[in-house]
């Protein structure tokens, strides 16, 4: 943990420093989501649940 952020107060408005967002670009995977994603999850017994999600509107 970097020593600098111990003392931020948590309700503070303000963004931290590490989480700098100028160079993103919004909405660059939103047509990819819509049309639907899979999350896998493995579980502690060696079975894997794979889920599929499809963007109902």
């Amino acid at each position: 943990m970097n020593k600098n952020n111990t003392n931020i107060n948590p309700m503070d408005e303000e963004m931290l420093p590490e989480y700098d967002f100028t160079v993103g670009i919004r909405g660059k995977h939103y047509q990819e989501y819509r049309q639907g994603h899979t999350v896998k999850i493995s579980q502690t017994d060696g079975t894997t649940v794979v889920l599929f999600y499809i963007w109902l509107y």
